[in-house]
């Protein structure tokens, strides 16, 4: 059974390759470091979700190959139950080439492979239905209908994070029935047409029953409703590679908004996850788990103890995580507008 988390979307194989200039075209350029990791934005949630202490299943799809295996095997040693990603045959798992230089610019070379049929997953509903929370992380219109119709029927909390290709979304039927909604500054204004100002986040806010969440990057992050409105600035850390610190926040927040409910507790607890995970290469390495998060917030007089308690009073010894398959709950919370 899930328990409190469900994620949903890609999981890759990362090619992480940190230059000191970006290559021409017909460049040859030898990369600073190199490195070959499992991430996707899906995955990414999944393993910080369960670093942090939450009960967490990931839904997806990987090819019938050895980076399939693998990436399976190293997300589960995290905790994560892995039962529900799908072994498709035929088909190779997905690779993300992620190139960067030291003024963080870089380029981006996607093959999805198995995770193209995301959108043709038939998932078992019984599967999910204990969840209490479903993250789908990522642009799937016909796979978030379905899941927005179950977590409707179901009082369970939506969480989305469209990222870069959320554009032909139809936001308008999705907003409804989204509790949690998680975009950067450019998908603000590609998808909606809206600068980051608080006048127009909160009214924003306020066009559905859930809270937006603003990831700034070196200007921290926003969180509303539209009536409550909070900000967190970043945490100084050494920055090794930012890769999948978006992903990190996103569950931070969500495990820590879950358990309080308070905005700017999850908000807080969010940064500090992304800043922790963004001290080591690869978008999993640097992932903390709760007490270090906690650690590095205490150091900035923040405190999160009503988030730490609930892990303390409703921690139980974990089920060994189940295999993937193989294949040729709280009711939700809504504010009044």
């Amino acid at each position: 059974m899930p328990g409190e988390v469900v994620v949903i979307g890609r999981v890759n194989v990362d090619i992480d390759m940190k230059v000191d200039k970006l290559p021409k075209v017909n460049e040859h350029v030898i990369c600073e470091t190199g490195r070959i990791a499992y991430g996707g934005s899906a995955a990414n949630f999944a393993t910080q979700s369960a670093r942090l202490g939450a009960k967490t299943m990931l839904v997806s799809c990987v090819g019938d190959d050895e980076y399939g295996q693998l990436a399976v095997k190293d997300i589960a040693k995290t905790g994560v139950d892995t039962s529900c990603i799908l072994v498709l045959e035929k088909h190779p798992t997905g690779i993300f080439v992620h190139v960067y230089d030291s003024k963080g610019e870089r380029i981006v070379v996607a093959e999805p492979g198995a995770n193209r049929f995301l959108e043709k997953r038939v998932f078992e509903e019984e599967n999910l239905l204990d969840a209490q929370v479903v993250h789908v992380a990522g642009s799937f219109p016909m796979l978030i209908d379905r899941v927005t119709e179950l977590t409707t029927s179901n009082g369970m909390i939506l969480s989305l994070d469209p990222g870069r290709a959320g554009i032909d979304l139809d936001y308008d039927k999705i907003l409804k029935r989204t509790d949690l909604l998680f975009l950067n500054q450019q998908e603000l204004k590609e998808y909606f047409k809206i600068n980051p100002s608080e006048s127009a986040l909160r009214a924003f806010a306020k066009t559905f029953p859930g809270i937006v969440v603003l990831k700034m990057g070196e200007k921290g992050s926003v969180a509303t409703d539209g009536f409550e409105y909070y900000t967190s600035e970043v945490f100084e850390v050494p920055v090794v590679d930012t890769l999948g610190a978006g992903d990190s926040f996103a569950a931070g927040f969500v495990t820590a908004w879950m358990r309080s409910e308070r905005i700017e507790q999850a908000l807080n607890v969010a940064n500090a996850v992304a800043a922790l995970t963004i001290t080591k290469t690869g978008a999993q390495n640097g992932q903390p788990t709760l007490d270090e998060a906690a650690r590095l917030l205490r150091r900035h007089q923040v405190s999160i103890d009503s988030v730490l308690k609930t892990f303390r009073r409703r921690g139980k010894p974990r089920e060994k995580p189940r295999g993937p398959k193989k294949s040729s709950k709280p009711k939700r919370k809504r504010r009044s507008n």
